[in-house]
């Protein structure tokens, strides 16, 4: 069953119920069809490529500061319609652009969760993998593993790579053509890269990962809070 088909499933079931409330729950914001998220799956769900990824965009700039998750995620649908369209190197831009993102989610999940950061971590080196950053891609998974071994020094980590052979790696070879995009897709996604520029600027020192790093000991213990461990 494609997203698009579970999503509608989602929508007839909340009016069944008659969640008619003015304030909308988290389901009805998901299967509102103005919203940008459900727009661009629909539009993925039909083949409709460009409009999907010019949704999927538009999303993440709006997520841009506020939901880091999800603007890493919408740039990684759009990154992938992209591909489908052909448009290799703008795609690796976006995955590129997502690996950033979730590192930031990362360094602001360290205090709370480092679960949570460790799974940022996860995806930020599938994605930079994607884009074709290997360097950076290691530099993460030295990261995670450093990280690792300092909250579970028995654990015998792992993190995943998107290799060669996988749908999606193969769709980012390029083939030596280089596709034109729409003008306003094209634009939508140097404006989301400025966005991303001016907000990382912003907030550079708004948190030191190191701290916690080094807050870490090599036996596992913390002089943080416990909470953030055992997340």
């Amino acid at each position: 069953m494609s997203a698009y088909n579970i999503a509608i499933g989602l929508k007839i079931t909340h009016r069944r119920l008659g969640w008619n409330m003015q304030v909308k729950t988290w389901l009805q914001r998901l299967t509102d069809e103005s919203n940008l998220w459900f727009s661009a799956v629909k539009a993925e769900d039909e083949g409709d490529f460009v409009t999907a990824a010019s949704n999927y965009v538009e999303d993440a700039s709006q997520c841009l500061g506020r939901n880091l998750v999800r603007a890493a995620l919408s740039c990684t649908c759009a990154a992938n319609c992209l591909a489908k369209l052909g448009a290799t190197a703008q795609a690796r831009t976006l995955h590129s652009l997502a690996a950033k993102i979730y590192i930031e989610n990362s360094d602001v999940a360290m205090s709370e969760s480092i679960r949570e950061a460790m799974w940022s971590m996860q995806e930020a080196a599938e994605n930079f993998t994607l884009a074709g950053d290997y360097k950076e891609a290691d530099a993460v998974r030295g990261r995670y593993f450093a990280l690792a071994s300092r909250t579970n020094p028995f654990a015998r980590p792992s993190i995943s790579k998107a290799e060669e052979g996988t749908p999606v790696a193969e769709l980012l070879v390029s083939n030596g053509k280089q596709v034109r995009l729409p003008q306003g897709l094209a634009e939508q996604i140097d404006r989301l890269i400025e966005s991303h520029r001016k907000l990382s600027v912003q907030s550079g020192d708004a948190f030191d990962p190191g701290y916690v790093m080094r807050s870490i000991d090599s036996s596992g213990g913390s002089k943080l809070n416990e909470k953030s461990i055992a997340s």
